[in-house]
């Protein structure tokens, strides 16, 4: 056990804190009204942070309630044309987004288009910032080695602030990892923006585990498909890794 104690000598959320810092992700390309609604519910019922959703699903789901809506952009792989990306999230806006998960153009930084990868951001994050609107920007660490993921945090960062960069998509190959989140944290702080840009965990995050091992890492906010399941696992466990932290 000692390891888990010194591990989680920091004080780890409870279950209702973890869940004010949940954004419950519906975006499978199969999800329809049925799922929507029932993630409304969800949402309210644990008391989310967020909504995030399609644009088509976001339409819907304005009327269903009052709480924190995002959706995403140039999602899932953001190969798109900043222009494209550009109008996806002028419409998202337009439907009712609070916050906007923009993925980034990874192809433009491999391609050794550093400044093209940098405007896009910066583009995106200035629309946001115009229209009220919280911009996470999304550097996908699972479709990428350490070393350009760092660089590419690096990047934008150095030229643009957006809310919160965000580690994954779910879609790319691999669940999100804590190292994921250390590159990220440590990068802000490099760059003199902890407390003004935060760190959103996502991909593949499933268990209690996962989340505690995540927020120990430095995430602010975590990402999952399953917040219900996520957090009574966490409820389960939580003693057991606290059960030696004072």
């Amino acid at each position: 056990m000692a390891g888990s104690e010194l591990l989680f000598s920091m004080r780890l959320p409870s279950p209702e804190e973890l869940a004010a810092r949940i954004d419950h992700a519906v975006l499978r390309p199969e999800a329809g009204l049925r799922e929507l609604e029932a993630a409304v519910e969800e949402l309210e019922r644990l008391n989310l942070r967020c909504l995030i959703l399609s644009p088509t699903l976001l339409r819907e789901a304005r009327g269903l309630t009052r709480r924190c809506l995002g959706a995403v952009v140039g999602f899932p792989f953001g190969y798109h044309t900043v222009e494209s990306k550009v109008k996806e999230l002028e419409d998202a806006i337009g439907y009712g987004a609070d916050e906007i998960d923009a993925v980034t153009n990874l192809q433009l930084f491999i391609a050794g288009r550093r400044e093209a990868y940098i405007n896009e951001a910066r583009a995106l994050v200035e629309i946001c910032r115009e229209n009220s609107v919280k911009c996470k920007l999304i550097v996908d660490a699972a479709l990428v080695d350490k070393s350009l993921y760092r660089e590419a945090l690096e990047a934008l960062l150095s030229a643009t602030e957006p809310d919160y960069v965000k580690t994954g998509t779910g879609f790319g190959g691999r669940p999100t990892q804590p190292e994921d989140v250390v590159i990220a944290a440590s990068v802000i702080a490099a760059r003199g923006l902890k407390g003004r840009v935060r760190v959103k965990a996502a991909g593949g995050i499933r268990t209690g585990l996962q989340a505690a091992l995540l927020i120990a890492a430095g995430a602010d906010v975590i990402g999952t498909s399953r917040p219900r399941q996520l957090l009574e696992d966490y409820r389960s466990i939580l003693p057991l890794l606290t059960s030696g932290a004072h």
